[in-house]
């Protein structure tokens, strides 16, 4: 009985092994035939994705190729799977899943008449916005959970931006925001503004291995964005092997020619370390077809959720660059509100300003542009808060199942698994 008890245990593991063959087999069949699909990659404005879109042939084609994918993986379940194996079976299975949603909502775009509305993805309807969502964060969350979130953090952080307030001595907004836009809070010489990053980066480096246990990261450089203008973000990241300068950099906006001190450290840790360079510095690749895809919940989200432990890297010692700080997230909160309004709730343009000018004191000099940034580009400015407050979900669930161990082992775990879908590392995070 014994003796066959064990023959029956090895068969059942050689089959498993089978499975996980053919998983990197079905892997290799998927990036072929993706490739050959006309598939429109993502794309931020909405009217250049929709022009992307293919005739109505080539989605049922995609569809059978899905359909094809997910009968191929339908046999095989993660026990006896290896980490990557069982990494690769979550991400086909939520680009399967992505997709067949994406080619419903795309026939009947076509079948309405190829319509492109304008001012938003309002009158393409609810569905396909929630979908939108997705799209960018790669978290299941509906557009009304968006706006919740969106409402609470607005509170969150006014309640911060009082207490920063009260500690400058101000008992009262005018006053503050008066003193906060006098010229002693501005750089107007680029090269002393490039100091200050030096500066920042620095700082970081020497409290780097403390914080997040990593003790070496390539150089990075700081530089102005060419050609910026008053619609451009407040910074990029260029990593060296998708930019002309030979060298990992971030841009900073300096159009007006005149900076503002509070944004050097947080857009340092956004677009330098611990945001995007270290992130994508310690990334590995975990699945043969992650090339095919990015998912700005999971990048935007790093960036925006180390924002939050600057004073861990030597940062934020100051009120006034802490300030800095929730002055952004305001806006980045503000814009989770104004992203569901304008696309599921059909807000105006005048309305969607106006909440701005209700919601963000001293700011209203980039309201334009943001608004006109969320109503181009439905979904992208909600990948850093979302995102954020996933990891932090994923950190809570961390803590909780291995209570006493050092959070540096969730940063290296998640910088590790590389750029999946949010979704996909929160199921393979805690092993």
């Amino acid at each position: 009985m014994k003796r066959h008890f064990y023959v029956l245990i090895s068969l059942f593991i050689s089959n498993c092994c089978t499975a996980q063959q053919n998983l990197q087999s079905i892997a290799e069949d998927f990036i072929k035939d993706y490739t050959r699909l006309n598939i429109p990659e993502l794309q931020y404005d909405y009217r250049q994705y929709l022009s992307k879109i293919p005739a109505a042939d080539m989605l049922d084609e995609q569809e059978v190729f899905f359909d094809s994918i997910q009968k191929k993986i339908s046999g095989h379940k993660h026990t006896f799977m290896s980490d990557d194996d069982r990494i690769i079976y979550d991400h086909l299975g939520y680009e399967i899943t992505n997709n067949k949603q994406r080619i419903r909502l795309q026939k009947e775009w076509l079948n309405k008449g190829r319509k492109t509305p304008e001012g938003g993805l309002y009158q393409l309807g609810k569905n396909y916005y929630t979908w939108t969502i997705k799209q960018y964060t790669s978290v299941d969350i509906t557009p009304e959970e968006v706006y919740a979130l969106g409402e609470l953090e607005v509170r969150k952080v006014k309640k911060e931006i009082a207490a920063i307030q009260k500690q400058m001595g101000y008992t009262d907004s005018a006053s503050f925001y008066q003193h906060l836009n006098s010229s002693e809070y501005y750089i107007t010489d680029k090269q002393a503004l490039l100091k200050e990053f030096e500066r920042v980066d620095s700082m970081v480096r020497i409290h780097l291995p403390q914080f997040i246990g990593i003790k070496y990261i390539p150089a990075i450089h700081a530089m102005e964005w060419p050609g910026a203008t008053a619609q451009t973000p407040p910074g990029m990241y260029l990593n060296r092997s998708n930019n002309a300068y030979g060298k990992d950099v971030f841009q900073f906006n300096f159009f007006t020619k005149r900076y503002n001190k509070r944004a050097i450290e947080w857009l340092y840790m956004h677009e330098a370390i611990p945001g995007h360079h270290l992130q994508f510095s310690t990334a590995k690749q975990s699945t043969p077809f992650e090339d095919l895809f990015y998912y700005p919940g999971n990048f935007e989200g790093w960036g925006c959720y180390v924002e939050y432990f600057g004073k861990y890297v030597g940062l934020f010692q100051e009120p006034y660059s802490y300030l800095g700080k929730w002055e952004w997230d305001l806006v980045r909160s503000a814009r989770l509100v104004i992203d569901v309004g304008i696309h599921y709730y059909g807000w105006s343009r005048e309305k969607a300003l106006t909440y701005w000018k209700q919601t963000i004191p001293n700011q209203n000099d980039i309201a334009e542009r943001e608004v006109t940034r969320v109503t181009n580009w439905p979904g992208q400015a909600l990948s850093y808060k979302v995102g954020a407050a996933q990891i932090f979900k994923m950190q809570d669930a961390w803590e909780k199942k291995y209570p006493g161990r050092p959070l540096q082992e969730f940063y290296q775990r998640f910088l590790i698994m590389g750029r999946l879908p949010l979704s996909v590392i929160q199921k393979n995070i805690i092993v």
